[in-house]
């Protein structure tokens, strides 16, 4: 039995903001505001709300960009665009009231540079990452900065300086680890990249050496998780030995899966990649509250 149709539209508004991405996304900007302030001081709701929606519009943007690409992926050609539940007029009213309206909230959150950080991001993933990616690779370099700057969004609506050692370890840690979280994605849907036109990791590299510049750049993203361990960032030694311990197991997994298992066993890397990061921003959170 079919859904009613506003049931279908509700929910194809939603997908258009990839909520699976734009949840993670608030919460690392929850992790910089708490990371100063220490609790859910004024500003906290608002930096949530607004960050949530402006990764929606920045997501929606970026249907409308790929909607014909899209159509030509297996895994994406049910997106709200290319499977005809939303036109294209609806996407982009919806995408623009999210944008405003996270702007805003950003706005009230942390004043006029918080804003300025989160149009910054909005751009860079739309208008350089969307492009660059369609030609080269390593577009991957300057997209990973958009998952570096919402931390540090919340850090300053909290009222800390950008500059300070603590925020700038966390940046570090978020854009490092996105490349293998994307390196990945492009490695399980290789094929799929191929037929719409992307640059192909297998055409460029062999499996061999896909995984094992997968497996440099999570190293380096254990790295970061060491630093942030050593910095003096947590209040509790028992905070600090998580973090070692979380990246360490990455790392063994990583070694495991990476160079040994078949490339069916992708999912599963995925899956412990994402969920490192979320242990690590549930430890900073807890850490700073209690």
């Amino acid at each position: 039995m079919s859904k009613p149709v506003v049931i279908q539209k509700m929910w194809a508004f939603l997908q258009l903001g990839k909520p699976h991405i734009s949840l993670p996304v608030s919460l690392s900007s929850l992790t910089g505001f708490i990371l100063f302030s220490g609790a859910f001081v004024q500003g906290w709701l608002s930096l949530l709300l607004g960050i949530f929606l402006l990764s929606s519009a920045s997501a929606g943007i970026n249907q409308i960009q790929e909607r014909k690409l899209d159509g030509l992926m297996e895994r994406t050609r049910q997106r709200p665009l290319p499977s005809g539940l939303l036109s294209l007029r609806e996407s982009w009213m919806c995408t623009i009231l999210c944008a405003l309206g996270g702007l805003l909230l950003l706005w009230h959150a942390g004043g006029g540079t918080a804003a300025i950080l989160g149009l910054l991001n909005l751009f860079t993933y739309n208008l350089a990452y969307t492009y660059l990616k369609r030609i080269s690779l390593f577009a991957v370099i300057p997209g990973s900065l958009v998952g570096a700057i919402p931390p540090v969004i919340g850090w300053i609506a909290a009222g800390g300086h950008p500059g300070h050692h603590h925020i700038i370890l966390l940046a570090m840690f978020f854009f490092i680890g996105q490349i293998p979280h994307t390196w990945l994605i492009m490695l399980r849907y290789d094929k799929e990249y191929k037929k719409a036109g992307f640059p192909s990791l297998s055409s460029t590299f062999s499996r061999r050496q896909i995984r094992s510049l997968t497996f440099v750049w999570v190293s380096a993203t254990v790295l970061a998780a060491l630093l942030i361990s050593l910095s003096g960032m947590y209040h509790h030694h028992f905070a600090a030995v998580a973090t070692m311990l979380v990246g360490l197991l990455m790392m063994v997994f990583f070694a495991r899966w990476l160079f040994l298992a078949r490339d069916g066993q992708l999912r599963q890397a995925f899956i412990v990649l994402n969920l490192c990061y979320l242990l690590i921003m549930l430890l900073i959170l807890t850490d700073r509250l209690f």
